[in-house]
This record gives structure tokens, sequence and C-alpha cells, in this order.
């Protein structure tokens, strides 16, 4: 969980006070979009999930698998949901797949 709500936040910046209004329970207010994207990342949770350096561990043998024509979501499932719920590793999985395809045989 914890993993899961700093990747939801990290890349906002501070949220400030506006119009001197006070903050509900010292927490700053959560702006829709924000609220939105949690909602949808609650409603793709999983009993059992891999962290971001797991699936970085699994990430070669995914694109290599993707690579051969196997069906690597079928086979790394986990690794499969990882990518789809998580914008920073699906960065890296994209990259790592335009090296491969550019690599020469």
């Amino acid at each position: 969980m914890k993993n899961w709500i700093h990747r939801v936040f990290k890349r906002d910046r501070p949220h400030k006070i506006q119009n001197n209004a006070p903050m509900s329970m010292g927490m700053p207010e959560i702006p829709p979009s924000r609220a939105e994207a949690m909602i949808k990342m609650i409603e793709k949770t999983q009993e059992v999930e891999l962290s971001c350096d797991e699936v970085h561990r699994l990430l070669g043998e995914f694109a290599e698998m993707a690579m051969r024509g196997e069906d690597a979501a079928s086979l790394l499932p986990l690794v499969h949901h990882h990518l789809d719920t998580c914008p920073d590793c699906r960065e890296e999985y994209d990259a790592l797949m335009q090296i491969l395809q550019a690599s020469p045989d």
C-alpha cells in the first residue's frame, strides 16, 4: 500500500493552502484528477502484486518473451498487471522494447 500511495502522489508538488482556507484534518485537499486516478488504481488492485523492484528484475525476461512472439502476459501475469497499473514501470518497459526492436538480430 505504501508503494502505491507513493506512486500516486510522487509527481505532485506539495499542495499549498489557498486563500488561507484551513486544510481538513491537517491534510491537503486531493485534486479531482488524482482522486480519480486513485480510484482506478484501487479497482485494479489484486490479492498478490509485484513491487517495482520485483518487476524491474523480470522486465528483461518479459520483454524478450514479447520479442519472441510469446504471450508474455499469460506467462508472467503479475508483471503484465503491474505494467498496466504503474506508469513508471510501463515507461521503462516501453523504452526497453524500443531498444530491443531497434537492435540488429
